[in-house]
């Protein structure tokens, strides 16, 4: 024992005797290297398993197509999510409850968020409207009396079709919520069209009335080639309220408000047996000056508002700590939704009218730190664009590429103190920007709409340091038909220059491909014309019009 001690203090008196400077660069190399990955290692997000499955497969299919794909939440044999699942106050959180219309998302925004049993708790979002850099917040009995004003005015007024021709504004909102309490049909026209085209798709939905932006549609323009619309209402800014409005056949918003101010209350209708009207929308594919007339049933919108609802993690659903950007219009069903998503949650929603396909989202949301924003494929790829080109140094080159592996790993990366010396490039999205947790892109079926690639998509995560959720959307499905999971940062390098893959069904439908000429399901592969089925989608079953193939994990792709 003596000569072992006698060796071992030898031993380590040449250690030290030997030791200089490389030594001590060697030795605190290794230390960094064996404790760099306990401090600095992540668990994944999700298991990697979970990410395997995303779809429940029907274990049988027909011919001449595939097997039935739907999400995890709805298994085979389970009734499809049909609605909003409204309680009455006292109500067991294990009992049904109704699926509820429009109303019912109205009154829980203006009335506050309830708890699992019916019970009121209090927490309400907010209702804004962004101009350049002033903000306007909406006092929710202000918006009920609007709703109710406007609401009675075109009632007494007997229009059947009413059509929407507005920017994104609390306008809009309030005609479609003034349509359900009062029995009218809203035709939602996308805004900010050439004349011509906007008069060809009013002619197209066939309204008697009209709700437009003051200014924006020429009146004797519209009195030749729209006959049929008696009335209009103007909405004119604030700004411009002093100029003279008046004209043959027309009335201004805020007029109506003012001199029903006396006689209408915040207290809106309560009859529940009332006729539910459907909401049309128009479908622009790839050519500005088409269109397609879809009406959605009130059945159809609420089946897909509880399926966004549902589609987040309990943990991350929207909430009244969030603020919601719709930053395409609210005449895309697919916006629509989401904002009424968010307004059924009790997030706060704000509006601006810099709002399209392609818009510069750090000005859109210029005065507000968003925390959820939903925006189309074209605005994702144009921040990518941009903020692709401000990653020019080796350093900004070196954090991009190290997040990127984390998200590869399968986790969010967070701010360290690695990162606090050399962070990646982040956009500037919001004032103060680094609130943004989750960004919505969609892709519009048979529409023109461009690629976005899964490493496009993991770079916007980099960029903006927020989930990003890739959606794919249809004329004739309310909502989302498909969208990825929440934790699926996933990179295919096949789709370099592609689209990515855009995930399982939602839980309001199922899918189906139906073999065509070019493409057949085999048993090798999973390929057809996409069918979808369920209470989202009009007329309960519609073909996209597109094909697509599943992969191994359920996930639905181009072919």
């Amino acid at each position: 024992m003596a000569n072992l001690l006698e060796t071992l203090d030898a031993q380590l008196d040449q250690l030290f005797r030997s030791w200089n400077i490389w030594s001590t660069i060697l030795a605190v190399i290794l230390l960094v290297l064996l404790l760099y990955p306990l401090f600095t290692g992540s668990e994944p997000d999700t298991h990697p398993l979970l990410l395997t499955r995303q779809a429940n497969i029907a274990p049988v299919r027909q011919s001449g197509g595939s097997a039935v794909y739907r999400s995890l939440e709805i298994p085979h044999s389970y009734p499809l999510r049909t609605g909003l699942n409204v309680k009455q106050p006292g109500q067991s959180k294990w009992a049904m409850g109704k699926n509820g219309d429009l109303r019912d998302v109205w009154r829980r925004a203006s009335g506050g968020g309830v708890d699992d049993e019916g019970q009121p708790t209090g927490a309400k979002g907010k209702l804004l409207t962004i101009y350049g850099k002033d903000i306007e917040e909406h006092n929710f009995d202000d918006v009920s009396r609007e709703i109710n004003a406007i609401g009675t005015y075109i009632q007494q007024k007997q229009a059947k079709a009413v059509a929407i021709y507005l920017p994104n504004c609390i306008e809009l909102l309030a005609t479609v919520f003034a349509a359900a309490y009062h029995g009218f049909t809203p035709v939602l026209i996308p805004f900010n069209q050439p004349d011509d085209v906007a008069m060809q798709l009013l002619k197209l939905s066939q309204a008697d009335f009209l709700v437009s932006a003051a200014g924006s549609i020429p009146a004797q323009r519209l009195k030749q080639k729209c006959p049929n619309i008696v009335e209009t209402i103007s909405v004119v800014e604030k700004t411009s309220r002093h100029m003279d409005w008046d004209q043959e056949g027309a009335s201004t918003w805020h007029e109506i408000v003012d001199q029903a101010s006396s006689t209408v209350t915040s207290d809106l209708p309560t009859v529940e047996n009332a006729e539910l009207k459907d909401i049309v929308t128009i479908w622009q594919n790839d050519t500005p000056n088409s269109g397609e007339i879809v009406s959605f049933t009130q059945g159809n919108l609420v089946s897909a508002i509880g399926a966004q609802i549902s589609a987040l993690p309990a943990k991350h659903r929207m909430s009244p700590s969030d603020l919601f950007l719709p930053a395409d219009a609210l005449t895309s069903i697919y916006i629509l939704v989401q904002t009424l998503a968010a307004l059924y949650s009790n997030a706060s929603v704000a509006l601006n009218s810099v709002a399209g396909k392609e818009v510069e989202l750090p000005a859109a949301v210029m005065g507000v730190a968003p925390t959820i924003i939903a925006a189309s494929a074209e605005t994702a790829l144009k921040l990518h664009r941009d903020s692709t080109t401000n990653v020019k140094t080796a350093a900004k080159k070196l954090a991009h590429r190290a997040q990127s592996q984390a998200l590869a790993a399968g986790y969010m990366p967070t701010t360290s103190l690695a990162t606090k010396f050399n962070e990646p490039h982040r956009a500037s999205i919001g004032t103060p920007p680094g609130k943004l947790r989750l960004l919505y892109i969609f892709e519009r079926a048979h529409a023109g709409t461009p690629p976005v690639s899964s490493e496009e998509l993991s770079d916007l995560r980099v960029f903006t340091g927020a989930r990003v959720i890739y959606a794919l959307t249809a004329s004739k499905v309310a909502g989302t038909v498909t969208q990825t999971s929440y934790y699926d940062y996933r990179i295919d390098a096949a789709t370099k220059g592609k689209h990515s893959h855009f995930g399982s069904p939602v839980s309001s439908l199922e899918l189906k491909l139906v073999d065509s000429d070019t493409h057949k399901t085999t048993d090798q592969k999973v390929q057809g014309e996409i069918v979808a089925s369920g209470p989202s989608v009009q007329h309960g079953s519609a073909s996209l019009g597109v094909s697509g193939t599943f992969r191994q994990d359920g996930t639905l792709a181009y072919v």
